[in-house]
């Protein structure tokens, strides 16, 4: 424990004295010196941090933003793309579907559970997506995405312990008509299109409509599956739609009513079960196929008034509603005497969020927002497994079933939020804020195990205060120093699993907290040529949400793990060295492990153990029995040390940027490389059933733009040594007892053909 300090308080001081030492190199600028500079230096970013426009060079706290034109570049369709590119962020595919994505070693370690709440808030132009399962629809029309890092239990609140994800879509521009179309065709016989228009309609209103299909066969496939030879897996075929109408009646008032939806109709993802012999990572020999659809859709309505000069109220109002149906080979071998399948994962959601904003013009003394939070979401997990006559409990519908569930849940949220910076003098800025959050879930599932019957309901209420405290000082036009003290939380929920008695694991888990302190500096050089961001952090984890195995079978959930600490150092580089020439970086280190005792057990040492009672001890199946029961519980292991989970020690990326004319053009070229390192996938820390191996990999982009022409034309290379590697393992906490792991893209070349008019 002693270590950890002295380790993180060496992080903190060496942040700080990197931007005092440099700062010197600006000091005799003044404002006009670094204003001039924008034209020529690196360009401002304007970020929409704690719901009110700054700039990111002047926002105390770390967070990074990629804008529309860098998506393209570097081809990133969907939150899983970003792996890398920013700091401490990691997203990692779960069962095929899910994005569990993880800030700084916060994240989402409950995923299997349908009413637990993710550790990332992830919103669209200020909309907070309420189910997780949406998080792997595709970007569509991007301005640009914002990732704020640390927790933001301010303005954000819950499910933001380790941060938020925003994205800023392109708003209809009134008074222009515009727009825009581009094909991709590449290997994989990968079809990428999509279009923009804006149209306008008066003086005072104009619309937007865009869509993007995306379509690749197979980057693997099943050799096993009946009827055919080759099942593809890990293919797309993806459709996405959004418009939107603007209305500006005056100066003062803006009204934006906007509609967005996604569909995906696929196979199954390729998930290679550890024990597969065959030596192909994208070929398994399962004998199920397979398939997965999605289809989740948004309407939301913005109205912006202005309050003369005082302050601007905005209203953001949505409505929401995902389906979701998937089936999937659930142990992912092929054995004619024995099979496992989901044959039937379905999740559906209906939510309502509705939000009001008060905040100051800008400007003064104080700037503030406060504000106030409603949501109300009505959703359902259904699962039906089935198995082989051999081992299925109960034969349902004819079918031999092992485990089906119909579990509807309700979550409601109130929440209630004020922010305030005090500008003392030119240089110090005082920064405080807090929010009061009330949670309430209710689960009425109806499970099937045999001779069982409907679960007990549940119900679980939770609240918290969270908030901020925090300084900023310019110590030039151009630098910046801030420390900052936050507090993030993650509500409670329902381990619906009371209908087992369960011996270990508690029907209703824990609310969440994170403590947390940050200090960082940001710093413009030479002439806005440099820009270096740093910030280092360290965490206080209290009540880590994780998916639980209980002694008695079936009766597994969620569980809280009482105690840890992260703590890591991050930067962010950009370099304008010569004209038409730029590099950029980001570099992360981390580390944290679990501080307190507590004893678990992980559900495949559970299943070890459950079989090997079966044909030692017992000598026929009987989960139920009290010595089966005191094996499992004899099993358990203090995770106090372990590592918390998805926390690469090390990660970042480097790319070189270089325009020139040619030919009666413009000429860009970039290459890059991005290495993630390794991590453990889950608090038990087992080894090959845990730990995801680093891997490096090249990306490279080329594009042509010929001067006054409304066309150009760019190749795409990703991936460019082909590495089979790692994007994440799944073992799975409730089924099977089977491990899998999951394979980033292969090498995937595409060229691209765009027009504007």
């Amino acid at each position: 424990m002693k270590r950890i300090g002295i380790r993180v308080t060496v992080l903190l001081a060496g942040a700080s004295l990197a931007a005092l030492v440099t700062a010197p190199a600006m000091a005799a600028d003044d404002a006009a010196t670094a204003a001039s500079a924008a034209d020529t230096g690196i360009a401002d970013i304007v970020v929409t941090a704690e719901k009110r426009e700054v700039n990111l060079q002047s926002a105390p706290l770390a967070i990074s933003a990629i804008s529309g034109g860098q998506l393209s570049q570097r081809n990133m369709n969907e939150l899983n793309d970003m792996n890398g590119y920013v700091p401490g962020l990691t997203i990692a595919k779960n069962q095929g579907s899910e994005r569990v994505i993880t800030i700084r070693g916060v994240g989402f370690e409950t995923s299997s559970s349908g009413n637990a709440q993710p550790g990332v808030a992830f919103h669209i132009d200020g909309v907070y997506i309420a189910h997780v399962m949406a998080l792997s629809q595709d970007l569509l029309d991007v301005d640009r995405i914002e990732v704020l890092r640390g927790p933001q239990g301010t303005v954000f609140g819950e499910t933001s312990t380790g941060g938020a994800i925003n994205v800023i879509t392109k708003k209809p521009v009134i008074g222009e008509a515009s727009g825009s179309a581009s094909v991709s065709y590449g290997n994989y016989n990968y079809i990428k299109a999509e279009g923009v228009a804006n149209i306008p309609i008066s003086d005072t209103m104009a619309f937007r409509a865009s869509a993007k299909y995306l379509y690749h066969d197979g980057y693997g496939y099943a050799t096993k599956v009946p009827g055919t030879k080759r099942y593809d897996l890990d293919d797309a075929s993806n459709l996405g739609y959004r418009a939107s109408l603007i209305w500006e009646p005056t100066d003062n008032f803006t009204a934006l009513l906007a509609g967005q939806g996604f569909t995906a109709d696929h196979h199954a993802a390729l998930q290679k079960n550890i024990l597969d012999t065959e030596p192909d990572p994208r070929v398994v020999t399962q004998d199920f196929g397979g398939k997965y659809r999605i289809d989740t859709n948004m309407l939301y309505l913005t109205l912006t008034q202005n309050i003369g000069d005082f302050a601007r109220l905005t209203s953001v109002s949505s409505y929401q509603w995902l389906k979701k149906n998937q089936s999937t080979d659930n142990d992912r071998l092929a054995n004619p005497f024995f099979y496992d399948n989901i044959d039937d994962w379905g999740d559906r959601s209906k939510t309502f969020t509705q939000e009001l904003t008060l905040s100051s013009a800008g400007g003064g003394t104080v700037d503030w927002t406060a504000g106030g939070f409603y949501l109300r979401q009505r959703a359902s997990q259904t699962v039906l497994e089935t198995v082989s006559p051999f081992a299925a409990t109960l034969i349902y519908n004819g079918i031999p079933v092992r485990y089906q569930v119909d579990g509807p849940f309700q979550h409601t949220s109130v929440a209630g939020y004020g922010n305030v910076t005090v500008h003392v003098g030119d240089k110090l800025d005082l920064l405080a804020g807090a929010r009061y959050s009330w949670d309430k879930v209710t689960a009425q599932p109806v499970r099937y195990f045999g001779q069982f019957g409907p679960a007990v309901p549940g119900r679980a209420t939770s609240d918290a205060w969270t908030g901020k405290l925090g300084v900023q000082y310019r110590v030039t036009p151009s630098n910046m120093l801030y420390l900052t003290a936050s507090r993030g939380y993650k509500p409670t929920g329902v381990s619906v699993n009371a209908d087992f008695n369960p011996l270990r694991v508690p029907t209703s888990f824990k609310k969440e907290i994170v403590d947390a302190l940050e200090v960082g500096s940001k710093n413009d050089f030479f002439d806005r040529k440099v820009r270096l961001n740093l910030s280092a952090y360290h965490y206080w984890y209290k009540n880590f949400q994780f998916s639980a195995e209980d002694p008695i079978a079936f009766a597994g959930g969620i569980d809280n793990a009482p105690r840890a600490r992260i703590y890591g150092l991050e930067a962010e580089l950009t370099v304008l060295p010569v004209d038409g020439f730029r590099l950029d970086g980001t570099v992360s280190l981390a580390k944290g492990k679990f501080t307190r005792d507590f004893l678990t057990i992980d559900a495949q040492t559970a299943a070890d153990i459950r079989n090997f009672q079966y044909a030692n001890v017992v000598g026929y199946y009987d989960p139920f029995d009290p010595r089966v029961i005191a094996a499992v519980d004899a099993g358990r292991q203090n995770i106090n040390g372990n590592r918390v989970p998805k926390l690469p020690r090390v990660q970042g990326q480097m790319g070189a940027t270089y325009t020139a004319e040619l030919a009666g053009g413009k000429l860009t070229l970039r290459g890059e490389v991005v290495y993630r390192g390794s991590f453990i996938y889950r608090i038990f820390n087992k080894g090959a059933l845990d730990r995801v191996p680093a891997y490096t990999i090249f990306n490279s982009y080329i594009e042509y733009a010929p001067n006054d022409q409304p066309w150009k034309v760019s190749l795409t290379a990703q991936n460019i040594g082909n590495k089979d590697a790692l994007n994440s393992r799944f073992s799975d906490p409730y089924g099977s007892g089977t491990t899998s792991v999951e394979y980033i893209n292969p090498r995937q070349v595409f060229g691209t053909v765009s027009f504007q008019f």
